[in-house]
This record gives structure tokens, sequence and C-alpha cells, in this order.
């Protein structure tokens, strides 16, 4: 009688374990190899072909060595971890490349405080005219910190989903005057911005400061304008003035030494919310909304930011900015132009 065969589970159990380690294995390496791929080709420094050629070949190269069933498993599996460290270790340690800027971004704000006085020198105030270049203008502007009257978040889609909002700033103080805050990925000559690359350690951050009339006009000054919603931010205004120091020296620091613009981690909208004072803006780590800005109006009503008596969706409606908005040319200056704006006509 034939006998029969038996699987001991005490040699099973280890096989399966070891397989399912393996495939984990080997999807954190060919999720390793295809993100330092898309690294290369957004390296800046390198030449073009490099960037272009070599990031397709690395991926071909090392995903090649690592999956395909030729001699000498372990010796190429070991080149390809050897690589992957090397290529990561020269990643940490890649500096900002300095290019040539477009005008709008050739200069850095320069803050200087001294006590409630800020000194911001570089504070730009921009002409902008439908279908023609922008003209920049830089100013020296000093406020008065402890004249600070409120603050408002701007969003601006300009997609149609939800993560293409851009997300702005304004303080407004007691003498009219109103300083706007914009965390960009500052602009090479001839070139866009691409959300892609800022994933992967490209551009450069870029917080500009500057009036109302030049970084709201900048976004209506379009056929067709871009749409904009404004927020008032319902906070105690010794919160909002440690808010807005922290972004002035924030907008310091980045000018004196150049840091990379991360769409995850410091964003338009996730700089923001991090330099945020933690006693009104506490945002727990694992809170999606906080990296999508077409939800950070429900995240911040249930932080009792923003009016939270109608929904999201509602209030956005509400607080759209009307249609027909004129020229900050019309105007004798940018007092007239930001009261003008929030009028009811």
């Amino acid at each position: 009688m034939a006998q029969s065969l038996s699987t001991d589970p005490a040699t099973t159990k280890p096989s399966v374990v070891l397989r399912m380690l393996s495939a984990v294995l080997t999807l954190a390496v060919l999720l390793a190899i295809a993100f330092f791929g898309l690294a290369i080709h957004f390296w800046l420094g390198w030449p073009d072909a490099v960037r272009g050629y070599g990031s397709i070949a690395f991926v071909a190269i090392l995903a090649g060595l690592w999956l395909l069933p030729l001699a000498n498993r372990r010796l190429r599996r070991g080149i390809v971890l050897v690589s992957l460290a090397a290529i990561a270790l020269a990643y940490g340690a890649k500096s900002p490349v300095d290019q040539e800027w477009i005008p709008l971004h050739e200069n850095h704000a320069a803050v200087t405080l001294n006590g409630d006085r800020a000194t911001i020198e570089s504070f730009r105030d921009a002409t902008h005219t439908v279908g023609a270049p922008s003209e920049p203008r830089w100013t020296t502007a000093e406020f008065d910190l402890s004249e600070l009257t409120g603050a408002e978040l701007i969003l601006q889609p300009f997609g149609p989903w939800r993560i293409t909002e851009h997300a702005m700033i304004t303080f407004s103080f007691a003498d009219g005057r109103h300083l706007t805050a914009s965390i960009e990925a500052r602009r090479a000559a001839g070139g866009g911005y691409n959300p892609l690359a800022g994933f992967f350690r490209h551009d450069q951050t870029y917080p500009v400061i500057g009036t109302e009339r030049d970084l709201i006009w900048k976004r209506l000054a379009r056929d067709p304008p871009f749409e904009m919603q404004f927020y008032s931010i319902e906070a105690p205004p010794e919160a909002v003035r440690i808010y807005l120091r922290r972004l002035l020296e924030f907008a310091n620091s980045a000018g004196q030494t150049p840091r990379f613009y991360n769409t995850m981690r410091e964003s338009c909208l996730t700089a923001l919310i991090r330099l945020a004072p933690e006693s009104f803006a506490n945002v727990p780590w694992f809170d999606i909304r906080q990296w999508i800005p077409g939800y950070i109006i429900s995240l911040m009503q249930d932080l009792g930011l923003v009016d939270d008596s109608v929904p999201a969706d509602t209030l956005a409606e509400r607080q759209r900015l009307r249609s027909g908005i004129k020229s900050p040319l019309e105007f004798p200056g940018d007092v007239e132009w930001s009261a003008y704006l929030r009028s009811p006509s």
C-alpha cells in the first residue's frame, strides 16, 4: 500500500514567511529604484542627457539585476543595494542649485525684527496687466505687529481636482494696509512649475512677501481670472501675531539659506500649517486634509479657525470673490484697492 505523504507544519511555516519577506523586500527595492530613477530625472546641475537617459538606464539596469533569473543572484542583488545606498547618500547631501530666476522671483525678502517693528526689504509690489508681462517692483516696507488686526486664508483653485489649489495668507493692519504671504516653488527663467518635481528636491522654496495688489491681482489679471476665496481666521490676536512673526522669520531663513520646496512637507499649504502656532492649529500628523488644499476648510472648521455654521462647500461658495474686480491701477494705492476688494460691490 502506498504510504501517504504528510506536510510538516514546522518546516512549511518558515518557508512561507521567508517567501513573504522576500516579496516585501522586492517591492521595497523596486519602489526605491523607481523613486531614485525619478530623482535622477529631476536632478538639477546634471546635463539634460544624463538626467533623461540616465534615469531610464538606472531603472532598467537595477530592476534587471534584481529580477532576472540569472546566475550570481546574491552578487547582483548586493550590487543593487549598494547602488541604492550610494545614490541615497548623494541625494540626501545635494544642495539647491542657483539659477537664473524669473523676474518676479529674483529677490528674496529680507526681514529685520526689532520688537514689534518689522522692516522688510524686497517687499514685492509688482504691477500686473492682462495680456502683458508683469513689471516687478521691490520696496522696503515697515509694519508694527502690535497694530495687526486680523488674518485671512486665501484659496485659489487652478484645476479640476481638490489638490490643485494654491493657498496664501494675508494679514491686515490698523492703518488699512495688508501684508500677503505666499509660499511658492522658485521658478527658473524659461521653466514652469511641476508638482511632481516637488517630491524630488528639485525646486527652491520661495516665500513671497508683498502687497495684495501684487499677489492677489496677479491671479486675477488673466483671461479668465482665477477663482479666489477669502476666509477670515478666527484666532486670538496674540496667536495671529506669533504666526506672522514665524512667517517672517521663515522667509528670512529661506533667503539666507536656500532650501528645497517639498510638495508634501513644505508646500504652499503645509508650510503655512507647520508655521501656525500650536495653540490654534495643532493638526494631527495623520489627517490627510493638511495635504489637500481643497479639504483644508473642513479641517479649519474642525479646529474652530473659520466659520463652521455651514458645510465647507457651502462656505466656499459664500466666500468666493465676486467677478469683475477692477485693476489696482484704477485706485490711488494698495490700501484703497484692498478696501474695494472687500466691499459688497
